[in-house]
């Protein structure tokens, strides 16, 4: 095949440029073709021993692929179907009632974000979806931090005067899928054979954030018409609820967009990039986009789950390399970055350059994810 008949896939991964050539034939490498699902209801069991086999199938799935559907998880459907009822009414309300609680408006980058604020992909208006974003607030009472937060801290968390039945309803799915959230994280140590408590001290107030989604129809499958862009993640890991339109999709090593449709009872759940690099690259980081063709409208409810603002890790024991000194990562300070990256418009970012928009479709920079 000549150099300039080969199909690349482009995408951010770690928050850089990069790309991959699509294989197919005799040309194709090894890789995964569907989602594994994990039947995650014995991380709840008493007995260690059913515990670990659970996590041994998360660490596969980890390790092969970057997602995993977890099974039979512990969020009541109830809560689930009320939160999804209520993001529609928030989104349904006038724009201006939407635009008092502006992203633009807080130092912590939570609020609402308009259609095309954010741009994943490097052609077009943006990403084709509007967003709500609240996460860890040591000022909100609903969040039972055990002390009194310090006077310097600020205030994160924004809500619509327009709507004040969304904050508990917000606040009953957020306390739910964090306690799950633990629970996930303790498997996720024992599948890098670590002891199961391992992360506890370094997630004990842990950077979280609920995004609720929506994603108008799609007019045409384009890259300059897209829900959300290519990427990677930055937390530590996110759990995906879907309602009933698919349009999630998953990067294969042979460039190929495998789907992750909804499933019954389920989350999806994928490594974040911060994971990634503290385990050595042994749990992926796997690049993914939403593009809704449906011809309906999606709404999604990511939960990005990562440590204490204040935590430096290192890469974990089981994963190091010998001979290599590698340096610990303040999550804080990570996280912020990548935010920001993610958000240039926003007003802490003033003063500096946009950054550079290469047009992808003639860039011959391949960055292996």
């Amino acid at each position: 095949m000549a150099v300039s008949d080969q199909e690349y896939v482009y995408y951010h991964a770690g928050g850089k440029r990069g790309s991959r050539p699509v294989l197919r034939g005799a040309n194709a490498q090894e890789t995964f073709e569907s989602i594994p699902v994990v039947d995650v209801s014995r991380i709840f069991s008493s007995n260690v021993d059913e515990r670990k086999k659970v996590a041994t199938e998360i660490g596969k799935a980890c390790r092969d692929v970057g997602f995993f559907y977890a099974e039979n998880h512990d969020v009541p459907e109830s809560v689930i179907d009320e939160t999804f009822y209520a993001i529609k009414k928030f989104f349904a309300m006038p724009l201006e009632d939407k635009m008092e609680v502006h992203l633009h408006k807080s130092a912590a980058l939570r609020g609402y974000e308009p259609l095309f604020e954010t741009k994943m992909e490097g052609t077009g208006r943006g990403d084709l979806k509007e967003a709500f974003s609240i996460g860890d607030d040591p000022w909100d009472p609903e969040q039972n931090l055990p002390h009194p937060p310090h006077p310097s801290e600020p205030k994160c968390n924004f809500w619509p005067t327009a709507y004040p039945e969304l904050r508990p309803c917000m606040y009953e799915y957020y306390t739910r899928v964090l306690a799950f959230s633990r629970k996930l994280m303790q498997a996720f140590a024992l599948a890098l054979d670590l002891p199961e408590t391992y992360f506890d001290a370094a997630t004990s107030f842990p950077m979280v954030g609920v995004r609720i989604l929506h994603y108008p129809p799609q007019e045409r499958q384009s890259a300059r018409d897209i829900g959300i862009g290519a990427h990677t993640d930055y937390s530590f890991f996110t759990l995906v609820q879907q309602e009933k339109v698919a349009a999630l999709q998953v990067l294969n090593a042979n460039g190929i967009w495998v789907d992750a449709p909804p499933r019954p009872r389920t989350y999806v759940v994928n490594v974040g990039d911060f994971l990634s690099r503290i385990t050595n690259g042994a749990f992926k980081s796997t690049v993914h986009r939403v593009l809704n063709t449906s011809g309906a409208e999606r709404y999604s409810m990511p939960f990005f789950f990562s440590p204490n603002r204040e935590a430096t890790l290192d890469i974990v024991p089981t994963c190091r390399m010998e001979g290599v000194d590698e340096k610990g990562v303040n999550a804080g300070e990570y996280f912020m970055e990548r935010l920001r990256a993610a958000r240039w418009q926003h007003p802490s970012n003033q003063g500096k350059p946009p950054p550079k928009v290469q047009d992808l479709a003639t860039s011959e920079v391949t960055v292996s994810a």
